[in-house]
């Protein structure tokens, strides 16, 4: 009995050891809308922009709880994202994410922020670096898409070489069934797996990924492309990043679909910063090589 209810101690105790302390998990007015915000962690503070458009926070948990351990995480769905409300597509701009990125870090008090943006994320980050450099303490692009539209087509190459007849079948399936063809969100969340299937070095760590949509998927979702289709029709940052003075990470995954040499472009582009290649990573680092994912970030941080 006694050894039994030492065990039951000893478990409850590491898990309250393990556990990050959470201070605050739910919406706050940001920028004229609400946001849902969450930040785990003590420490210095790092702002996380995730990827998209149209994906939210939700696919970093559990995989950032380490870097918790050192660091105070903000992690927040973008508007229209997520658990994020929905504003009037003349709410919906590149410029109002710019401003949500400011107007949180002022919610939070940091004068200045480490930023460390994901996929997509990259875009607004920059665009933010652009418009308030002298509040940017640093930046760690992990997987950044490319920063001016010349990629595109080695990209899709690359994706669709990676496309095998069993995805177009279960493309085809999900797009073919009541659930799609009704707006629901579970349908969407397939096919979005579908395309994240081979997005990782090892196959196995698919499974590790986890995405969350919301039941208003649909609609968010048409509301944020109408208001950002002027701004990612045409746009190149690369020129503009030489006067860029803060410290720049970049993180690139080897077997991404994204290109390597757009990763090498944003390197030469701004001056000072480094590139560190994954050579076992796809476009998740974080989960297909998190221990060095962790140790390159704190190091980079530190």
């Amino acid at each position: 009995m006694v050894n039994r209810l030492l065990i039951s101690v000893l478990l409850i105790s590491s898990f309250a050891a393990s556990a990050q302390k959470v201070w605050f998990d739910g919406l706050k007015k940001i920028n004229g809308t609400h946001l849902y915000v969450k930040i785990v962690g003590e420490g210095e503070p790092l702002l996380i922009i995730h990827g998209g458009p149209g994906l939210n926070q939700s696919y970093f948990d559990p995989h950032l709880n380490t870097l918790a351990k050192k660091y105070k995480l903000i992690f927040y769905d973008q508007r229209a994202s997520g658990r994020s409300a929905t504003p009037a597509t003349d709410s919906i701009s590149l410029s109002f994410f710019i401003n949500d990125i400011e107007a949180l870090r002022q919610e939070t008090g940091i004068e200045k922020i480490h930023l460390l943006a994901h996929s997509w994320g990259a875009i607004p980050v920059v665009a933010y670096g652009l418009a308030y450099p002298q509040r940017v303490k640093s930046v760690i692009f992990c997987n950044p898409v490319p920063l001016s539209k010349e990629f595109d087509k080695e990209m899709q190459v690359a994706q669709q070489n990676k496309v095998t007849s069993e995805d177009s079948t279960n493309r085809s399936i999900v797009i073919g069934s009541p659930d799609f063809k009704n707006g629901k969100a579970n349908a969407y969340e397939k096919l979005m797996m579908l395309s994240f299937r081979h997005a990782f070095y090892a196959q196995h760590n698919f499974s590790k990924l986890q995405l969350e949509l919301p039941a208003d998927y649909v609609s968010a979702s048409r509301a944020l492309f109408t208001g950002l289709t002027p701004d990612l029709t045409q746009y190149d940052y690369y020129s503009r990043m030489k006067s860029f003075t803060f410290p720049v990470l970049i993180l690139h995954g080897a077997a991404d679909a994204v290109p390597l040499s757009s990763s090498t472009k944003l390197q030469g582009a701004i001056p000072g910063s480094s590139l560190h290649l994954f050579s076992k990573s796809g476009h998740f680092i974080f989960i297909d090589e998190p221990k060095r994912f962790t140790k390159e970030v704190s190091a980079f941080l530190h």
